[in-house]
């Protein structure tokens, strides 16, 4: 997947009666292009910052929508209405699940949201975070203090700037939970090797017994499950208990998909009430959507995705580049003729 430029762009604005008391609305865009047929666009208040880094292009913008945001190659990562939920999401159902998580590892997570909500856990010793763009990591603590809340700065953190597998493949420590939040783009050839089954062996390396992987599971519906589909099949090479939950994240405008990655937590081993136990216990009042009835629901799957999940594919490997599996046409179910009736 090639990378993408921001794309500003002004449109007039639309004709209107004054009378006054209208706030001055904007004509400025930022247009999401990385779908090969339709355009998103996001209205801006105000830019706060637009440059590159020595690896991608950084935009930080006030939304009207969505609050601040942030853009990378031209594709939108979180906004600050509604980050929690992405964030509490790929973290906390890992986290809460783990009986005692003391040392955790975070692959990416350049807004620090994602060690923000490692560090609300007392458990935790230590919070590893290991981000390849320091550019861009300093980018976030100055712009996004509302995303990290100053989590950069809690003695318990470690910062390593570099990259992810480089750091897997020499570090020697041993990790509880460990949280991958990459950037979606497993057709690049650069990140594309932190989604393989030869990354997931050595996170698998790095991990204690009884320890749990949450990964960042990409844009994922029923109308688009080929790329997280092809990333569950790649940790099930790995892990024996894998499994995918989901959530409608309003600024990225689809469903998004999370994993989970061990040899032994189910989610239908884990009831609501146990759920809603332990955020009391550990979490108080923190979480602003997390509970156990929401947990329970994000892992629940219409018919077409549990389908898509099961369906045979590749697996991501090194070297390998990202082939969707051939959709195999196979014979429509008779279904019911309108109006219907049960029984007749």
């Amino acid at each position: 997947m090639a990378k993408l430029e921001p794309n500003f762009m002004t449109l007039p604005d639309p004709p209107a009666v004054a009378t006054g008391d209208e706030p001055i609305v904007s004509s400025l865009f930022c247009v999401e292009t990385s779908d090969p047929f339709d355009s998103y666009t996001y209205r801006l208040e105000s830019i706060r910052f637009s440059g590159r880094t020595g690896y991608q292009s950084v935009v930080i913008a006030k939304t009207y929508n969505y609050g601040l945001a942030l853009f990378l190659d031209g594709q939108i990562q979180s906004a600050e209405d509604d980050e929690a939920l992405y964030h509490e999401l790929l973290v906390q159902p890992a986290m809460l699940r783990h009986p005692s998580p003391k040392d955790v590892l975070i692959l990416g997570g350049g807004e620090g949201a994602t060690l923000r909500e490692v560090l609300v856990h007392e458990s935790v010793r230590t919070a590893t975070m290991v981000d390849l763009d320091g550019e861009l990591v300093d980018l976030c603590r100055q712009y996004l203090d509302t995303f990290h809340m100053g989590a950069f700065d809690d003695p318990r953190g470690r910062l390593i700037i570099g990259d992810g597998r480089a750091f897997l493949e020499q570090d020697q420590n041993l990790y509880d939970v460990i949280i991958v939040d990459l950037v979606d783009m497993i057709e690049d050839t650069q990140i594309s090797r932190l989604y393989t089954v030869e990354f997931y062996q050595l996170v698998r390396q790095r991990l204690r017994p009884g320890g749990i992987v949450a990964v960042q599971g990409l844009e994922f519906s029923f109308l688009d499950d080929e790329a997280h589909s092809a990333v569950a099949r790649t940790l099930r090479a790995v892990f024996t208990e894998v499994h995918s939950y989901r959530a409608h994240i309003p600024s990225f405008l689809a469903g998004w998909g999370f994993m989970w990655a061990s040899d032994w937590a189910r989610p239908d081993e884990w009831s609501a009430e146990a759920i809603d136990a332990t955020i009391a216990d550990r979490l108080g009042d923190w979480l602003d959507h997390v509970n156990g009835p929401f947990v329970k629901s994000c892992f629940a799957m219409c018919k077409d995705t549990i389908l898509a999940l099961a369906a045979p594919g590749p697996v991501l490997q090194d070297g390998v580049a990202f082939v969707p599996p051939v959709v195999i046409e196979v014979p429509e179910p008779t279904r019911a003729i309108f109006p219907y009736r049960p029984g007749t």
